[in-house]
């Protein structure tokens, strides 16, 4: 039997090879990005429809193809920047495999127009589903503009595949912003439904291209990352340990101008803010790193996204180094230490029943038949030198605790607080240490998910709207999710521009909390792949404004506001952990601390 092993079609490998360049809009633009960078452009204007399933269209200066050229360039394995084996370790341009253009035509109605820069004419090519429809002179300024239509019209499981138009809209800007941040020399410009989103000049300083794709707030208070060693540069910005997000998408390295993902570099970040930050929440970090060619290898990924390094240990130590230094070296200023996040005084709140099972109780929750006195340790028995600054616990009277049921969190015998983060109770089983943000935390998760199951959560309107410059891109689809953040407590209306309205906040919130929230869930809800279940994503909402709500480390309490807070955790169904998974208490046995 013979006959049964083919050579392929060449519009079916093209499609194949489409499948590894060509993942979804956001693939195109990267690679026409690339390209036109390789091209020596100083100038590139990405056009959008649709979140680019009707339309991508890129037009640059650069120093555009002849005849000849333009033909090749959409040929598979066909490239401008390698000859050799030794270029390809040598590598300096963003694209080298020759399959980009191909990869596109293949799945897409294809328009090339470009004119060399010596050239008095140009030339327009058309591909239609791999096909060659056309090939014409024309006239036109030095450069090149690739349109693409119709992506995926001809492979529709792809097309099926494809996320909403808002995720996809965010990657393309991802995209865009990642080669951007490369090349702050340049100028680059993006529009998407004939609005224009950014318009990128170029940048002097780096800092200058962060600020225009992030904007002023988000990068004012970044630290300077800087050494050399050994013929590698790392330099940069990382934030504060008091600035940080609900998402990983501002942790960025960037590597002879590419951005890469890093599986190497990523945990060095993570692990140089451990016990900085609280679970769950990540720093700002964008670095740039200077290798020499040889010391790296880009070619280990479909999408040139990852790079090996020759070194391993050598750059992790280096990177480590570099955070490090300029964490150590970061002083907070005053008002960073002893900011206040009690927008408005507390209220006791009324007596209930525990939510929580008696078989939840924690191990120190049993009636009280010990008085303070009776215990090992007394208030009396901590001796604090002066100097002890950081560790001062405030003592406190020993008054009767808000009602509640016998041998709760309202009935402990508070001693005080210690670093400003930690509420010290005695009890006859021990020391207990309760983190008084993630407690708090946990009571604000449920009472917002009470009052989003029940309708929406309850909101208070500012007696003064607040008028909010949101950074390019984030207007993007506001007038649809209007209704969806009323759910969440804020009313917010269109001021034009980039700008919004927030007329009413989440109950409870400041001001400035209410705007920082906001700031972070448009974010939130713009970005990524959304969880396979709606309501997974609109507690993680819920989880954010809690965050936000909630008093913080280094906050100092007062007693009737101690007291309230042990007496509102009383009232919650998962008095353990707060909602990221953090415990909201350690039980130190008398054992433990004797010994």
């Amino acid at each position: 039997m013979s006959g049964i092993i083919q050579i392929l079609p060449e519009s079916l490998i093209n499609q194949i090879a489409a499948g590894e360049v060509v993942e979804r809009p956001a693939s195109v633009v990267k690679e026409l990005l690339e390209n036109s960078v390789d091209a020596g452009a100083s100038d590139i204007q990405v056009d959008i429809l649709q979140s680019g399933r009707s339309s991508i269209r890129v037009t640059d200066n650069g120093r555009g193809m002849t005849k000849e050229d333009l033909v090749l360039a959409v040929e598979r394995h066909a490239t401008s920047k390698i000859r050799e084996y030794a270029d390809l370790i040598a590598l300096k341009s963003m694209g080298f495999r020759g399959e980009a253009l191909p990869s596109i035509a293949a799945v897409s109605r294809l328009t090339i127009l470009s004119t060399p820069r010596e050239g008095l004419s140009g030339h327009r090519l058309e591909i239609w589903g791999g096909k060659k429809i056309s090939l014409e002179e024309v006239g036109g300024t030095a450069g090149t503009t690739v349109e693409v239509l119709d992506l995926f019209y001809n492979t529709p499981a792809r097309m099926a595949f494809l996320k909403s138009p808002r995720v996809e809209w965010n990657q393309i800007q991802m995209a865009f912003e990642r080669v951007a941040l490369g090349f702050p020399q340049l100028r680059f410009e993006l529009i998407h439904n004939g609005k224009k989103i950014f318009q990128l000049f170029p940048a002097p300083e780096l800092l200058l291209r962060l600020q225009d794709l992030w904007g002023s707030e988000k990068i004012n208070a970044l630290i300077p990352v800087d050494l050399t060693e050994d013929r590698i540069r790392i330099y940069g910005f990382i934030s504060p340990p008091h600035c940080h997000q609900n998402t990983s998408r501002n942790i960025a390295f960037i590597v002879n101008q590419r951005w890469v993902r890093s599986p190497l570099l990523y945990p060095l970040i993570l692990r140089s803010y451990a016990g900085m930050i609280p679970s769950g929440r990540f720093p700002t970090a964008v670095l740039w790193m200077e290798v020499p060619p040889e010391l790296i290898d880009v070619n280990i990924h479909p999408f040139k996204q990852e790079v090996r390094f020759s070194q391993t240990t050598w750059i992790q130590t280096l990177v480590g180094k570099a955070i490090g230094q300029s964490l150590k070296s970061y002083v907070p200023k005053p008002e960073e230490r002893e900011r206040r996040f009690f927008p408005t005084p507390w209220s006791p709140a009324p007596a209930q029943p525990f939510l929580f099972k008696e078989s939840d109780l924690p191990p120190f929750l049993t009636p009280l038949t010990q008085k303070t006195d009776s215990i090992p340790w007394a208030a009396e028995n901590f001796d604090i030198s002066a100097d002890q600054k950081t560790s001062m616990i405030d003592r406190i009277p020993d008054e009767e605790s808000p009602a509640g049921r016998e041998g709760g969190f309202a009935q402990l015998s508070v001693l005080g607080q210690v670093q400003g983060t930690y509420l010290v109770s005695l009890t006859p089983q021990g020391l207990v240490l309760i983190d008084q943000h993630a407690a708090h935390e946990r009571v604000l998760y449920e009472r917002y998910l009470s009052q989003w199951q029940a309708g929406g959560v309850s909101s208070q309107y500012l007696i003064v709207p607040i008028l909010v410059e949101l950074p390019s891109g984030w207007s993007i689809d506001l007038e649809t999710i209007i209704p969806e953040m009323a759910a969440f407590g804020f009313e917010i209306a269109m001021a034009g521009g980039n700008s919004v309205w927030i007329k009413s906040i989440p109950a409870g919130m400041s001001s400035g909390q209410g705007e920082t929230a906001l700031k972070e869930i448009l974010e939130e809800m713009k970005m990524g792949t959304p969880p396979i279940r709606p309501e997974d994503f609109n507690q993680s909402l819920l989880k954010l404004l809690a965050c936000h709500s909630a008093i913080r480390a280094g906050q100092a309490l007062g007693p009737e506001e101690i007291k309230t807070l042990l007496n509102q955790l009383d009232q919650v169904e998962s008095p353990s952990h707060c909602p990221h998974g953090r415990p909201l208490w350690i039980l130190f046995s008398w054992e433990e601390v004797e010994g």
